[in-house]
């Protein structure tokens, strides 16, 4: 009789990824990118971070001594999880992203140490992606069902609206804070209609803080070589001529709009030409494109924000500094944002 090797039987059951490779051209799209190099201040959007080499960047970020955020989000989980698991009782999981297994696998594994077997979703914009992920998490964690759903985090949620139980809805490593005002409302409002009332919602966010902090952690060689990583981004998928060579990373504490501002500064005036989108134009001397926001919270203001949701604080956990907080929030009744008649869409 054939032996098997336990792991791969163990993945073969507990592993499963549906639909396909979200297509590029919606992801990466020519004329939204036209629009927002059109606009004052220019802005590049910050999906253009995340090739190959800008998350191998990301990852070596998350390493360095002043980029706190990793670090402290994991100290955090690693000593409330199982806190976590007790406030919200046996739940199926749905992670927003196919997230940093590390983390992950902590607060999975509170939840199978508590109450057995757990299912776990990941949302994600590619397959492979979640094919790692789900080989990773399984192999510290077997009491385990994984579903991966190929998608955006807003076709994804309305494919977990089937899921049976209750839910935990998770978003780490305060990718929420990198959302502008109408990206992040329309997550909340994808959450809400894809979540039931009593379901939960887990978020990561980095809290307001001195700015030699925050700029600290957003000015190392990391992140400088991340920025200037969406210039050859660019270069390649549009057959853009920008020099890197000719422009500086600026990163800054907007106190007024509470976020840290990444830019690309012109160092010199040049023409810009994308040529596969046909189009150009001209950047003076010091001007400025901005590619990245990172809001930088107050708790109180923040839990404001998604009670106009319906989604009503339970507990929140932060560090000794209150730098950095994990916020569990519930599902319930109809939110104060929008007129109780009027549907909600997601």
């Amino acid at each position: 009789m054939a032996r098997h090797n336990p792991s791969e039987d163990t993945l073969s059951r507990k592993y499963n990824i549906i639909g396909e490779d979200v297509p590029e051209t919606a992801l990466f799209e020519g004329d939204a990118l036209v629009s927002s190099l059109s606009e004052t201040p220019r802005v590049i959007k910050s999906v253009y971070y995340y090739d190959d080499t800008g998350s191998e960047l990301f990852e070596r970020l998350c390493s360095e001594n002043n980029y706190y955020l990793f670090r402290m989000e994991r100290d955090l989980l690693t000593t409330n999880a199982k806190a976590i698991a007790g406030q919200t009782g046996p739940v199926s999981l749905i992670e927003l992203g196919s997230g940093n297994e590390e983390k992950t696998t902590l607060l999975v594994e509170a939840y199978v140490e508590t109450y057995g077997p757990t299912s776990y979703t990941a949302i994600d914009i590619n397959h492979s992606i979640l094919e790692r992920a789900a080989e990773n998490i399984l192999s510290s964690t077997s009491d385990l069902n994984f579903l991966g759903i190929v998608g955006t985090y807003q076709t994804g949620l309305a494919q977990t609206k089937e899921l049976s139980g209750r839910k935990l809805l998770v978003s780490l490593g305060s990718a929420i804070g990198n959302l502008y005002d109408e990206e992040l409302y329309s997550l909340l409002l994808s959450a809400r209609a894809a979540l039931s009332p009593g379901d939960y919602f887990l978020v990561g966010i980095d809290l307001d803080k001195e700015t030699e902090i925050l700029e600290a952690a957003y000015n190392n060689q990391m992140a400088i070589l991340g920025n200037l990583c969406v210039l050859q981004h660019l270069n390649w998928r549009f057959s853009g001529n920008f020099d890197i060579f000719q422009f500086r990373h600026v990163a800054f504490h907007n106190k007024s709009l509470q976020r840290v501002e990444a830019h690309l500064e012109a160092m010199q005036a040049q023409s810009i030409n994308l040529q596969k989108l046909n189009f150009s134009f001209q950047l003076e001397k010091g001007e400025m494109i901005r590619t990245e926001i990172m809001r930088k919270v107050e708790l109180h203001a923040f839990h404001d924000m998604f009670i106009e949701y319906g989604f009503h604080p339970v507990q929140h956990w932060t560090d000794s500094y209150k730098r950095y907080a994990v916020c569990l929030f519930q599902l319930s009744g109809q939110p104060t944002k929008f007129d109780s008649e009027a549907p909600l869409s997601g």
